[in-house]
């Protein structure tokens, strides 16, 4: 996970929003007036901030594991790290709040050769967290700084509550063939231990260029690069 700043939201949808707070509608009441072409402008401004990278998986979106054919499923959605509520809304509408809003992929939506009530076991991210409450927040350098991984390409936190929304409420660590993010995550991290021993002798410096251009990637951006990012910082700081 990388820390994703927020840009400025299309003003069609703040005057959207604005509509549904002087109506006192609920969170979900005013997402549900957001529609095309609005709603894919407003995606695709949130996939573009994000570098094209999940929210909370980094994978590359929009997620190319859905096809043309997949017609009730979507390569990219619309996730609300502050859950919509069904009730009357007196104060700001989080379902039309920009800065509430996050680009997740379809959390492992269509999983490969696994039907029935056991394709659950294997959804990650939006799909897997439901409108459960979360810790963990990609908007928040609090957050990420409590995030480590391990050499497998493990991810973990520090802190009790943002340790089990990476394990439990969005599954970030789902072990199996349907699920490939441990060995993605790994891939990346072996790249990048490569890059930094074959640029010479003077390892620190080898992290710090690294890390300079990793961090000033906009988009896109490298997936599953949060791992490299923690590394390097941690390399660095270890020398």
């Amino acid at each position: 996970m990388i820390l994703i700043k927020k840009g400025t939201p299309p003003s069609e949808l703040e005057e959207l929003k604005q509509k549904a707070e002087f109506l006192g509608l609920s969170d979900k009441e005013g997402y549900d007036l957001l529609r095309n072409p609005l709603k894919k402008e407003v995606r695709n401004s949130l996939v573009q901030e994000q570098g094209h990278l999940c929210a909370y998986c980094m994978r590359r979106i929009p997620d190319e594991r859905i096809r043309e054919e997949d017609k009730d499923l979507s390569d990219t959605y619309i996730e609300h790290w502050h859950a919509r509520s069904s009730e009357s809304n007196d104060d700001e509408n989080k379902g039309l709040d920009y800065n509430n809003m996050l680009a997740v992929c379809s959390g492992n939506e269509k999983t490969p050769g696994v039907t029935g009530k056991h394709r659950k076991r294997y959804f990650t991210c939006d799909k897997k967290r439901e409108n459960r409450l979360l810790h963990v927040n990609p908007l928040e350098i609090k957050s990420i700084e409590s995030i480590f991984y391990s050499s497998d390409g493990t991810i973990k936190s520090f802190d009790s509550d943002i340790d089990n929304d990476i394990n439990v409420i969005l599954n970030l660590n789902c072990s199996a063939d349907a699920v490939t993010l441990l060995q993605n995550r790994k891939a990346v991290l072996d790249t990048i231990e490569n890059e930094v021993y074959n640029m010479g002798d003077n390892l620190k410096q080898n992290c710090e260029q690294l890390l300079a251009i990793y961090e000033a990637e906009e988009d896109p951006k490298t997936p599953y690069i949060g791992i490299g990012i923690w590394w390097l910082k941690d390399q660095i700081k270890a020398m």
